[in-house]
């Protein structure tokens, strides 16, 4: 019987999750000698959808950081506005003090954790005749 483009698209996909050859030849009724024949035809386009895929999970948990990052820092901004009320109304009798700074040392960590970032580095040629320029335009050369 002859496979369907189909069938073979459904292979990449699932492949591209990281489905076992098994699990594939039993969703599609494709026997496993088949599916790794198709394995070797189409590893280019198997590496490309696992990259699109690898991108997409990627892409999906910088979502959830930035989600994350911006709860902490609600959070972070509800207890620091609580400790000032309570530091100027001197109603630190009703809570402990400690838990509250605690709690906003904690939300403050959490959120530089959840900010932190490498700065992307680009090289500078600093022979370039622009920045020789602007050195003598903008600063004191000797």
């Amino acid at each position: 019987m002859t496979k369907t483009v189909e069938e073979q698209e459904k292979f990449i996909e699932l492949r591209a999750r990281g489905f076992s050859f098994d699990r594939i030849a039993e969703e599609l009724q494709v026997s496993k000698p088949v599916l790794l024949k198709w394995s070797g035809e189409l590893s280019f386009r198997i590496k490309e959808a696992q990259y699109y895929e690898l991108e997409n999970l990627l892409n999906q948990y910088k979502l959830m950081r930035i989600q994350r990052a911006e709860v902490v820092s609600e959070a972070l901004s509800s207890a620091l506005q609580e400790l000032k009320e309570r530091a100027t109304g001197n109603k630190f009798k009703t809570l402990q003090t400690e838990k509250l700074v605690d709690l906003v040392l904690k939300l403050e960590e959490r959120l530089e954790k959840e900010t932190r970032r490498e700065l992307l580095a680009v090289p500078v040629d600093r022979d370039m005749e622009f920045f020789k320029d602007m050195r003598e335009k903008y600063l004191e050369v000797d």
